[in-house]
């Protein structure tokens, strides 16, 4: 049985927030780490409505997308069918990717979501059990030192959930704060070789910019 999401109750208004009209993600870090991906086979884990998915094909890959919450599947099905872009969507888990053979994408993305998964090593893991030798894994999180409803000191280093606070009513209860140790060796474990990490500057004055975001490009070994 597909384990109930922690989206399913907001999946609407989720939706109608970030992007309804289905233009595509608009993030030009997220795209500088991805690269030139035109005639590449891409998976979208945690696609949700499908942003990124969009955004992919829109740059030339094939593009599959897979998400553990049907309800924004079915957004996402519904913005392909006005505005065909030859993404397949595929209702699963992260945790597993089961619907997935060994080796069969070039890429994978995982936009502002493992922050959201229970097991984060084991969805890295099950993406780099998808990709091929030489295959590039890019993803985002909510950065786990200085975004701006983190609270830090005291418990950084416990995994444990975020806390709901004002100002980000849309995401669900039970995210997931990690030291970034924990993201780094999993990705090590996966077999990933780290190549790239971002955080963007977010500050009110030049000279104190705090980054409330990390972005992360990891490469397989070709084999």
């Amino acid at each position: 049985m597909q384990p109930i999401s922690a989206y399913d109750a907001v999946a609407d208004i989720y939706h109608h927030t970030i992007d309804p009209h289905g233009i595509g993600l608009k993030d030009p870090v997220f795209e500088d780490l991805i690269g030139d991906v035109r005639g590449q086979h891409v998976i979208a884990v945690c696609c949700g409505q499908g942003r990124e998915a969009r955004r992919l094909a829109d740059l030339g890959a094939t593009v599959v997308g897979v998400d553990i919450c049907e309800p924004l599947l079915a957004h996402a099905r519904d913005l392909e069918q006005s505005s065909p872009r030859g993404i397949r969507y595929v209702l699963g888990n992260a945790h597993d990717l089961v619907a997935f053979d060994n080796a069969s994408f070039d890429g994978a993305v995982c936009h502002m979501a493992l922050m959201d998964i229970p097991d984060a090593a084991k969805a890295i893991g099950s993406v780099a059990r998808v990709l091929r030798p030489g295959g590039w894994f890019v993803c985002s999180i909510v950065h786990p030192c200085y975004a701006p409803h983190v609270e830090i000191v005291g418990d950084y280093l416990v995994d444990r959930l975020y806390a709901k606070v004002d100002g980000w009513h849309i995401l669900p209860e039970h995210a997931y704060h990690r030291p970034l140790s924990t993201y780094l060796n999993s990705f090590a474990e996966a077999g990933f070789v780290l190549t790239r990490t971002v955080e963007p500057a977010d500050g009110p004055e030049p000279g104190r910019e705090v980054p409330n975001l990390l972005y992360f490009r990891c490469e397989l070994p070709l084999r």
